[in-house]
């Protein structure tokens, strides 16, 4: 109601009038209480102006988002997903060596995968997927290539991602950044056993094979394990040489284990968790 119209009224109701010592234009109160908010929320969340006050702002919405991810999903974005970080431990010394052997992790830090055949390690892909949820508490997807007999364990996880880097991981091709067994699997005997247990299962390979000698025939039996990044090749023969077996390097980037007394050790010992390798040999043991 205008002031005009007020004194109208007070007149035809004979109400005396106060004095007016002051008029204020409509909406007088908005600045002061915008100015009172803008103080207030500077106070909660930081000046969005100043990058400290942006970095704040953004944590406390990630908080609430997480605290209410319906309420995110409903505005359109999308969380990061939960995961379990784990200490250093055989078992993540293991997974080291998988994605060492055949792992991978994209450029842009958004997915991590793990490749394989389906025809002979499928069982081992399905070992892979139950390691990454007793390590990680992630679920993982196994996607099938048409056109030939491969697939990928894969995991969608920047969390996942952030932490295999902090542990020594790299983005990118293995053999381009010659990649090598990070320090601190190297620094314990366990850890070290378990990596090599994830290299060989990975990129290593066993068979039987027959060899002359004086004219009369032999069959034995081979370990091998291949790979094009020289730091990580010598690393893995020095985890064999230093837990008492005799490797052999030869020039085509592979290691050999002949001596079938060692490989029996290699068998009980480290052993494998891909049921390719262990038929393989039980079934050479068997004939033999």
């Amino acid at each position: 109601m205008s002031y005009e119209a007020l004194l109208k009224l007070c007149r035809i109701s004979n109400i005396s009038i106060p004095k007016i010592t002051k008029i204020l234009p409509e909406y007088w109160s908005a600045k002061k209480a915008a100015r009172l908010g803008a103080i207030e929320r500077n106070n909660l969340y930081g000046n969005p102006g100043t990058p400290e006050g942006r970095s704040k702002g953004g944590s406390t919405t990630v908080r609430k988002f997480r605290e209410d991810p319906e309420f995110a999903k409903m505005l359109g974005f999308k969380l990061r997903t939960p995961m379990n970080l784990p200490g250093y431990s055989s078992e993540l010394a293991e997974f080291i060596g998988i994605m060492l052997g055949d792992g991978y992790i994209k450029s842009n830090k958004t997915q991590a995968g793990i490749a394989f055949n389906v025809e002979t390690d499928y069982k081992h892909a399905i070992y892979i997927q139950g390691l990454i949820r007793r390590l990680f508490d992630l679920n993982s997807s196994i996607i099938y290539d048409k056109s030939d007999k491969g697939a990928t364990v894969l995991i969608s996880s920047r969390n996942l991602i952030d932490f295999l880097i902090s542990i020594g991981l790299k983005t990118g091709d293995k053999v381009v950044n010659q990649v090598d067994i990070p320090d601190w699997v190297m620094h314990k005997k366990d850890y070290k056993v378990s990596c090599l247990r994830g290299l060989m299962d990975t990129d290593g390979s066993c068979y039987p094979y027959q060899h002359k000698v004086a004219g009369k025939i032999y069959s034995n039996f081979a370990i091998c394990f291949t790979n094009h990044s020289l730091p990580l090749l010598k690393s893995a023969y020095r985890i064999l040489k230093t837990s008492g077996f005799s490797p052999v390097m030869s020039r085509d980037n592979r290691i050999y284990l002949h001596k079938i007394e060692e490989i029996d050790t290699y068998f009980r010992k480290i052993s494998s968790n891909n049921p390719k390798h262990l038929s393989k040999f039980k079934k050479f043991k068997n004939n033999s």
